[in-house]
């Protein structure tokens, strides 16, 4: 077995019998009434929303199937910036467990990008890495063409494969920029979308030059603590800079903060805290995914039938946004390799749509 299969066994290992319990079956189903002694969010009722409680019912029912959604931690449903509904089907204590949400940290990468801007740390996004950190790059001079733009669509036009680079990324000890950098350059940036893990990264570590500070900390001042987010952390490269595609632990009701601050445009208790103008940009169909064919914003996947987007991640994660429903769903589920065991995220969504009577 080679090294790197090696070690993606050793990774499918840990996390899969980590987050299963040995017997491996679900609770019983107890119905999706959210708990009222958390104090982080109003409660609400799917009648007072204008929802068709048994349509919601056939998803939480979908949900505590004993074969279907067999990774699933939790599904939560917020209307009018209301929670109605939220079951964790495995453990009652995920409630307040923090779980890497994986992917869905791409997302959150691009709303503190969105939050650079609109603090004026982040001008154009047609700005080149080059110029922020020019140390980083090696003596290939096309890859200095290289921009934010570029970077937050996926199109850097490097030869980053995720399952062969992404454990180095995590393992290498060398700058993790530089890293992601060092990789080959197969297209001219800008023209191709390749989905990868280091993209991202790239993003990161601007961010974190443009702020002069660990992007955690960034990430703390400026997001979390204005959305009273308190339980989380974020795990760094060996250089210290925040993993920007994924490895970002939250809990599930705060994941549910992420989603409702997108869908009231990047306002919170009277504050705006993500550029608009970004944020719109950032959720709209702006490059076609390499691997599935789908639309791509700024990090996040666009649902265009549905006039929705989400941001998605390992274990068939999700945080969806439907401003047209005044909806924010998510779904947390163990990590795992392979997506054999995601089962099909648009059959709860579809239960969860109609149940909205408007």
């Amino acid at each position: 077995m080679g090294k790197i299969k090696k070690y993606l066994f050793i990774i499918i290992a840990i996390t899969f019998t980590s987050c299963l319990k040995d017997e491996q079956v679900k609770l019983p189903y107890n119905g999706y009434e959210p708990k009222p002694d958390k104090g982080d969010w109003e409660i609400s009722s799917p009648q007072a929303e204008d929802m068709d409680a048994e349509a919601l019912n056939q998803a939480y029912q979908l949900l505590y199937d004993n074969d279907r959604f067999v990774m699933a931690r939790s599904l939560l449903i917020f209307r009018n910036g209301k929670l109605v509904a939220e079951a964790y089907p495995h453990d009652v204590t995920d409630i307040d467990n923090i779980n890497n949400i994986q992917s869905c940290t791409k997302a959150v990468t691009s709303i503190l990008t969105g939050i650079g801007i609109k603090n004026r740390l982040v001008g154009s996004l047609d700005e080149k890495f080059y110029s922020v950190y020019p140390e980083l790059f090696d003596t290939d001079t096309s890859k200095r063409d290289i921009c934010w733009r570029d970077a937050l669509t996926m199109q850097t036009g490097l030869n980053f494969d995720n399952s062969e680079h992404t454990l180095e990324l995590y393992r290498t000890s060398m700058n993790s920029a530089a890293y992601v950098l060092s990789l080959k350059r197969l297209y001219k940036s800008g023209l191709v979308m390749s989905y990868n893990d280091g993209a991202p990264q790239l993003v990161a570590k601007a961010l974190e030059k443009k702020c002069g500070k660990q992007l955690s900390q960034f990430a703390r001042e400026q997001l979390f603590s204005k959305l009273d987010i308190t339980n989380w952390k974020w795990e760094t490269a060996k250089d210290e800079t925040n993993f920007g595609a994924f490895s970002l632990y939250l809990r599930p009701r705060d994941l549910g903060k992420i989603g409702q601050l997108l869908l009231q445009n990047g306002y919170w208790n009277g504050e705006q805290l993500i550029d608009s103008i970004y944020l719109k940009e950032a959720t709209s169909s702006l490059v076609c995914a390499n691997n599935n064919n789908e639309p791509f914003g700024y990090y996040f996947w666009i649902l265009p039938a549905w006039n929705a987007y989400y941001a998605l991640g390992h274990g068939g994660q999700f945080v969806l946004v439907v401003p047209d429903k005044q909806l924010v769903v998510v779904y947390t589920a163990c990590p795992y390799i392979s997506d054999k065991l995601y089962d099909v995220k648009n059959l709860l969504i579809t239960y969860i749509l109609e149940s909205c009577n408007q």
